[in-house]
């Protein structure tokens, strides 16, 4: 292949094109062979299972000139040896896909450089070099949907005593289903409401829901004010 004009071998990769100035003597195709997982079962023995193939691989080995010499030059627009041992080192560092173009062989493939390494011979110091690309596969992208947790507070069931406002008498605690004087103050829309929705008189009610927070009693009223809503522990007791 060396100095066949006909044979042209091309590498792109991020927006830049290097064309390889001199066709190597012969350039290595490896098709990846399968790879069988053995998996031992019990009665059967040892069994093959298909697990895929390796990756194809390709490689060549050239040098990048550092003059012009139509003797072995697949071109006259030469970039310089640096430019190319660049051009293929950020490639290979990065990462970077590149598509490897060989017309003459059929070839086009996306791949990723695997080595490059080389030396410079000669006065000249032209750069000998061995180039090595393994097959890329793209894997499928695969969604995960976040699961949503919700923390739900627990509140304490128990009944809530209320501060007894006699030095001799201790006054009884109020529970669900009891009936209240309300003494009259603020109503608040929930138990732990930091302003009042409105503020009654004084009235009879009936003890509906009763838990730990601020304003611990709900009361429903049958008697007197319009008393509905969530209420102080200190504005209310048993009747």
């Amino acid at each position: 292949m060396k100095g066949d004009k006909t044979v042209n071998i091309t590498i792109k990769g991020g927006g830049v094109i290097l064309n390889i100035p001199v066709i190597p003597p012969k350039v290595n195709v490896s098709d990846g062979s399968s790879t069988p997982k053995t998996v031992t079962i019990w009665r059967k023995g040892e069994v093959d299972f298909n697990d895929g193939k390796s990756l194809d691989g390709l490689s060549w080995s050239s040098f990048f000139p550092s003059r012009y010499d139509a003797s072995y030059c697949n071109s006259k627009n030469l970039k310089t040896v640096q430019w190319y041992i660049n051009t293929i080192n950020k490639w290979k560092n990065a990462g970077t896909v590149v598509q490897v173009i060989i017309p003459a062989m059929n070839i086009n493939r996306s791949m990723k450089i695997k080595t490059f390494q080389g030396d410079y011979e000669g006065q000249e110091l032209d750069y000998y070099y061995d180039l090595e690309f393994k097959e890329y596969v793209k894997l499928p992208q695969v969604k995960v949907k976040a699961k949503k947790y919700i923390t739900v507070k627990k509140r304490d069931p128990k009944p809530v005593s209320k501060p007894s406002t006699s030095k001799n008498k201790k006054k009884t605690a109020i529970k669900k289903g009891d009936k209240v004087q309300f003494k009259g103050g603020p109503v608040y829309i929930s138990s732990d409401a930091s302003r009042p929705a409105v503020t009654r008189g004084k009235a009879k009610c009936n003890c509906t829901i009763v838990n730990s927070n601020k304003h611990p009693y709900h009361l429903i009223h049958y008697s007197g004010a319009m008393v509905y809503g969530w209420v102080n522990a200190s504005d209310c007791e048993k009747i």
